[in-house]
């Protein structure tokens, strides 16, 4: 089983070893795909969690019983690269890195494995090229 996540941790949990605990007690394999963690502030960690049913089932029971707020990814953003003009707009909003400027060509790059859908780039792209898609589309 593998799932897309997102952790939210308030500023008491965020000091405490909850991924390494994911890890060790529950036999979970976690890929952290983007963090912005801050001791003694609150942190957002986007995850992949995978591992048998059971130990995912445990893990998540653990996360609630610390208070980790936990919230599935099922929508994506697609991208309509044909149309784009590479202005830039939609990298100065993705703070997840999922778009970025290829430094060689000058040209916007779509990494969807790193996009949390947070919309940003929706409402950034002036050419509305970026849209919402639930599901696994």
């Amino acid at each position: 089983m593998k799932q897309r996540l997102v952790l939210n941790f308030s500023s008491e949990t965020v000091r405490e070893p909850i991924t390494y605990n994911l890890i060790k007690q529950y036999d979970v394999v976690i890929n952290i795909l983007n963090a912005d963690v801050s001791h003694g502030k609150e942190g957002k960690l986007l995850i992949e969690m995978s591992g048998p049913e059971r130990n995912v089932d445990d893990a998540l029971s653990y996360l609630e019983r610390k208070k980790v707020v936990v919230s599935p990814v099922i929508k994506t953003i697609r991208f309509n690269q044909d149309f784009c003009i590479h202005c830039g707009a939609c990298v100065s909003v993705c703070y997840s890195e999922a778009i970025t400027i290829n430094r060689e060509s000058r040209r916007i790059e779509f990494i969807p494995e790193n996009c949390i859908a947070c919309e940003l780039c929706i409402k950034a792209c002036p050419l509305q090229l970026y849209e919402l898609n639930f599901g696994n589309n």
